[in-house]
């Protein structure tokens, strides 16, 4: 049965800032768990034609770290906000956070629908 009181969180934030947003996240009380994986991209201030003798005029992309958190709706919040204030330094190129509502969460393992797939075992 799907639930639809379930979304997902995907930040892509600095490397350096890794340690400390997955210390903060992880001191939630409800944290659902996360998959972290390295990317590269480019954000708006280098979606343009190349100017020449710019630096990366091949190879715009920067290094980033994309997190991705399934959760409840009620822990969206805290969740954001853990990662908003653990991944800020103030710096151009931060990062973003980007949500949305997800539709179905199955656990293969225990053929558990909805909340009880994404944290089962909690209370």
């Amino acid at each position: 049965m799907p639930g639809s009181s379930l979304t997902y969180v995907v930040a892509f934030i600095q490397p350096f800032q890794l340690d400390a947003v997955v210390d903060a996240l992880r001191r939630l009380p409800k944290f659902p768990g996360m998959s972290v994986s390295d990317v590269k991209g480019m954000g708006a201030h280098r979606a343009h034609p190349p100017v020449q003798g710019e630096d990366t005029e091949v190879h715009p992309f920067e290094k980033k770290v994309r997190i991705e958190i399934f959760c409840l709706d009620a822990d969206l919040v805290a969740i954001v906000e853990t990662i908003r204030n653990s991944a800020h330094s103030g710096h151009a190129g931060d990062g973003k956070i980007f949500t949305g509502p997800a539709t179905l969460a199955y656990r293969i393992r225990t053929e558990e629908w909805g909340e009880s797939a994404i944290l089962a075992g909690r209370p």
